[in-house]
């Protein structure tokens, strides 16, 4: 019984291999150069929050810098800082208009002489300066008809922020 198992076993071996070798001597024999040229395949794999938030403040000093440059006046150029809010160790980047960083400039100097309002916010700032919000609107949205590209690099960031929002929502959830 022994012996009838092992030849069996022999011979399905033997055929096994005889096949394997019958099929790669057929296979390289077969093989011709391709006169087509290889195609490129990307892979792109899910972001990291991280990595989407480093895509979106790139994108944002593209766009911020072909503003500032082809916009019409100094004043409407868009101005990028870091700065450390008072309890805190976390770094925060905030862009804001060249007016509206003049205008916070005045006014405290102003509450610092005795002059003016002892205290404005924020919203007193933009207030006070809805005329020029409303020319740097204009400024953009010409820029935006005039160049496809300014509009194309816009139309990226909104996609990174809405990417970069749903992978924080799914994440987190409701939390802010």
């Amino acid at each position: 019984m022994k012996n009838t198992l092992t030849t069996v076993a022999i011979l399905l071996s033997a055929l096994v291999s005889s096949n394997v070798s019958s099929q790669e001597t057929e296979s390289s024999n077969k093989v011709t150069p391709s006169t087509r040229p290889i195609e490129e395949i990307s892979v792109i794999g899910q972001r990291t929050l991280s990595r989407l938030q480093l895509l979106i403040t790139e994108k944002e000093d593209e766009i911020f810098a072909f503003f500032n440059a082809n916009n019409s006046s100094d004043r409407m150029d868009i101005i990028c800082t870091k700065r450390r809010p008072t309890g805190t160790n976390r770094l925060l980047r905030e862009c804001e208009p060249r007016f509206l960083k003049n205008l916070r400039v005045e006014k405290t100097r102003d509450q610092r002489f005795g002059i003016g309002a002892p205290i404005f916010s924020q919203g007193d700032l933009v207030g006070l300066s809805e005329q020029d919000f409303e020319n740097l609107q204009n400024e953009m949205l010409s820029l935006m008809s005039a160049n496809p590209e300014f509009s194309e690099a816009l139309a990226d960031l909104v996609d990174l922020s809405e990417d970069y929002e749903v992978q924080r929502e799914a994440l987190f959830g409701d939390e802010k």
